[in-house]
């Protein structure tokens, strides 16, 4: 590991963006058995516990990571002007998006055709697998526009626009003293219930298809959970009760998510996705805050890798995938090989071909090394 002092970061934070990272590659490998149809592998049968996990996950941890967000970027704007905070974006997050683009999505786009699938930004559909090489496909990816993917990197797009949208409230809670006052018990669920509104109201969550053109619904209710977060970075003492409310938290996440199960794509659906969304968000921002680990350099190390990681996995689970899957072990051994497999190269490429290097650190997204820091 670095051999750099230990940080002083919020380590609940931090092991929340590890957790949630790591639910993100395996949220992938799940995909190839759920029953969603929209993913560049998929096994010929469906999976009915692939599906519930899968689905455990898209309800949590897409808005926990823009809530994430929102809560960094507060914390950004009191340490730089909004000009630098801009530039900062562009850098951490614009360029790491159209790098993906241009030197990932042409391997993921192949694979993807290559299983007879093509999912674009207007939508998807079966197709007969290319019978022309990588190098022919490549010139056709790189000149044609509406065959390039952003794949998994559609995140990085919606966080840019949604950093530029809201600047003008994250500078104003950014100038504010931390509101350190405890609110009432009510007050941390009423974000379940704005959350349920918002969905419902909107007709969001279902179906998912992120192309910013016919994803407005979806759009509006990350917004929401970015500005949450943004929220909790400047009242603190909301966070203080989300501590002591966080075990009723996680109940109404628990029961939100069985009434969706049990209703599906509907306004009663919707409702209960809003409500077990925030329930699991607040409820895991309450546990963490109340048993943050010790701060350490593995903390640190993984805390530093979330980015790299994200942009970086998706190639080794669709390799992956497609390799399991001709050996028919079934669903649970191909999960956990793609889920395992994927993330131990992913961290190995991060460890010996992205964290030593400054351009390719800088192509996803993370600031230069510390002068005098050994790569660890």
């Amino acid at each position: 590991m670095a051999t750099s002092p230990v940080s002083r970061r919020r380590t609940d934070l931090d092991l929340l963006r590890v957790v949630a990272c790591i639910g993100i590659v395996l949220a992938h490998a799940l995909l190839i058995y759920a029953a969603e149809p929209r993913y560049h592998v998929k096994s010929a049968t469906p999976w009915a516990p692939a599906t519930i996990l899968y689905e455990i996950f898209r309800v949590a941890i897409l808005p926990l990571f823009f809530t994430l967000a929102g809560w960094s970027a507060v914390g950004a704007l009191r340490r730089r002007t909004p000009g630098r905070f801009l530039r900062e974006r562009v850098l951490r997050v614009l360029l790491p998006l159209f790098a993906g683009i241009l030197l990932l999505g042409p391997v993921i786009k192949w694979i993807e055709l290559q299983q007879g699938r093509d999912l674009r930004l207007g939508g998807f559909r079966l197709v007969t697998p290319p019978d022309y090489g990588f190098v022919a496909f490549l010139g056709r990816y790189l000149t044609r526009i509406d065959t390039m993917t952003w794949s998994h990197l559609w995140f990085l797009a919606y966080l840019f626009i949604i950093s530029v949208v809201t600047l003008p409230a994250l500078r104003w809670l950014a100038g504010r003293a931390p509101v350190a006052e405890v609110p009432g018990r009510l007050a941390v669920y009423l974000p379940a219930a704005g959350f349920a509104l918002l969905i419902a109201g909107t007709g969001g969550y279902w179906p998912f298809l992120p192309n910013l053109a016919q994803d407005w619904a979806n759009m509006l209710w990350f917004i929401a959970c970015f500005g949450l977060g943004a929220m909790l970075a400047a009242w603190p003492g909301y966070e203080t009760r989300l501590r002591a409310e966080a075990w009723g938290l996680l109940a109404l996440g628990l029961l939100g998510f069985i009434v969706e199960l049990w209703l599906g794509p509907s306004t009663l659906g919707r409702i209960a996705v809003g409500l077990c969304a925030w329930g699991w968000i607040g409820g895991g921002l309450g546990i963490a805050g109340r048993y943050p680990p010790a701060p350490s350099r593995l903390l640190d190390w993984l805390g530093e890798a979330t980015m790299p990681v994200y942009v970086l996995h998706h190639i080794p689970v669709l390799l992956l995938g497609v390799w399991l899957l001709a050996f028919g072990w079934g669903p649970v051994a191909t999960i956990f090989g793609v889920w395992l497999g994927a993330t131990a190269i992913t961290l190995l490429v991060y460890r010996f071909c992205v964290r030593p290097f400054a351009g390719p650190r800088l192509l996803v997204g993370m600031p230069p090394a510390s002068p005098g820091a050994r790569p660890g």
